[in-house]
């Protein structure tokens, strides 16, 4: 299958653009080319065209003309693949797009895997395999922030950290495995001293990247907020007045939100997605408070069960209150639900506009609220109005930073990365296996357990870039990548 011409359509293919591109990688890529493109100039197919050369034609399947493209030749080796590429820029109508994929296949590519681009440019050496993830990382990053971080490790930051620590590492079981083989002539070639000082400074780089990479994680990963509270205390209003745009539908009857609403937006370089939950009506339904269609009472208890499921989901919950009106056991209810859910809220006081003096209001909330929220942060704010939406922006702000929402602090180590799970569980184990080999030097252990400990943490290490990979591990990486990619 590696030796195979792939193609895939690389741009976004649902709806309409002005420009879509196909793409083609591998040793059929210019014959292909030539079968199904006619150059606007001159009669020479596409494998007579210079590299990296763009050329004007049309896409035709021998019969008819199918569109008017403009067609990229980038020859091997010095192509994102490091094979021969192709790409053809059409119009971005799904059908054209579609027409000059289906010609491709036709004549003798198949259809891309997902990220199988990028997994032949890490196994034709372009790229390790931390860049490689680091493409997926910057496709999906979703603020300026989390884009300059993909960058950098698409650009060999941490790439180039790992291999520092790996040549240290081989280096020492190097001159430990010649000491094995010289034993009985007492030949050292690291002493004990240098060896624990190697060893120890291994150690404290990796703890360095650990720690910036919690850092800056969230800027990545961004965070999930739940706006909760009993129905018609302007929730959806909240949430259209954060967002800037009216995305949940709006009523004066309660209930009217039946499913969980999200959207992500830029929060000072954090993307946050915040979720709008059901109007939580259990209680109202179990009690007979309200009148309610019959036919709905089950749909309501499942929007329910799905606002429940949020909150434990959730990084931070917003929980709304409506100091207009008085606090009512419901509220109370909702308060002791979200305390068993979440560990991180801010009491969001709501139309505000409708009260004459606030203090009093934000009394009676604390001292009702005292026994299920400890330390929580309040905001005030009509979400009608869009009066206080930035207070509550910085409130959401300083719970991001000071409560250690992923762990981050307040600034950002400019300039690093961010390690993935994976990478992080790979530099997790290298730190424990250089842990055993210090403790192995400490207790005057053999060599040979030593240098066994080191070469462990040396396959953790390779895991991150590739050296030391499987073929599943490799699959799962590029199966979360999409198709043109």
């Amino acid at each position: 299958m590696e030796n195979d011409t792939i193609v895939a359509i690389s741009t976004p293919n649902i709806g309409e653009g002005g420009i879509g591109i196909v793409r083609l990688s591998g040793k059929s890529s210019l014959s292909i080319a030539d079968k199904i493109f006619i150059s606007g100039k001159n009669h020479a197919g596409p494998s007579k065209f210079g590299t990296h050369t763009i050329n004007y034609g049309w896409i035709t399947d021998g019969k008819s003309k199918i569109d008017e493209v403009l067609l990229s030749v980038m020859k091997a080796p010095k192509t994102y693949t490091r094979e021969d590429i192709v790409e053809i820029s059409g119009h971005g109508g799904p059908a054209v797009l579609r027409k000059i994929l289906e010609l491709c296949i036709s004549t003798g590519a198949r259809m891309a895997q997902p990220g199988e681009f990028t997994k032949r440019a890490f196994l034709n050496g372009r790229i390790d395999l931390a860049q490689a993830e680091a493409v997926s990382e910057l496709i999906r990053a979703k603020t300026d922030k989390s884009a300059r971080f993909a960058v950098e490790q698409v650009t060999g930051g941490l790439s180039q950290k790992i291999k520092y620590l790996r040549s240290q590492l081989i280096n020492l079981s190097a001159n430990l495995e010649v000491e094995l083989d010289h034993s009985e002539e007492e030949i050292k070639f690291a002493s004990g001293e240098e060896t624990e000082k190697i060893l120890n400074s291994s150690l404290e780089d990796i703890s360095s990247i650990i720690t910036a990479s919690q850092k800056n994680r969230v800027y990545i990963e961004g965070v999930k907020i739940a706006i909760a509270g009993r129905p018609n205390v302007g929730k959806s209003s909240l949430f259209n007045a954060i967002l800037e745009k009216e995305r949940a539908i709006v009523t004066a009857l309660p209930g009217t939100t039946r499913d969980i609403v999200a959207e992500t937006f830029n929060l000072k370089g954090i993307p946050v997605t915040i979720m709008d939950t059901a109007g939580i009506m259990a209680e109202y339904l179990q009690e007979g408070k309200i009148e309610i269609r019959k036919v709905e009472q089950q749909i309501e208890k499942i929007a329910t069960q799905k606002a429940r499921d949020v909150l434990g989901k959730s990084d931070i919950v917003l929980f709304v209150t409506d100091v207009s009106m008085p606090l009512t056991h419901y509220d109370i209810k909702i308060a002791e639900l979200i305390s068993k859910s979440a560990s991180k809220v801010i009491l969001v006081l709501n139309k505000i506009d409708l009260v004459n003096k606030i203090e009093p209001k934000k009394k009676e909330i604390t001292a009702k609220f005292k026994p299920y929220f400890k330390g929580t942060d309040f905001a005030e704010c009509s979400a009608l109005k869009t009066d206080g939406i930035t207070g509550l922006e910085n409130a959401i702000y300083r719970k991001i930073i000071e409560q250690n929402v992923f762990s981050t602090t307040s600034d950002t180590a400019e300039g690093e990365f961010v390690v993935n799970l994976r990478q992080e569980e790979a530099l997790r184990q290298a730190s424990a296996n250089i842990t055993k080999a210090l403790e192995a030097g400490r207790n005057g252990e053999s060599g040979e357990f030593i240098v066994l400990s080191v070469n462990s943490a040396l396959d953790n290490l390779g895991e991150i870039t590739g050296e030391t990979t499987t073929e599943e591990i490799l699959d799962v990486i590029f199966s979360n990548f999409c198709v043109g990619k």
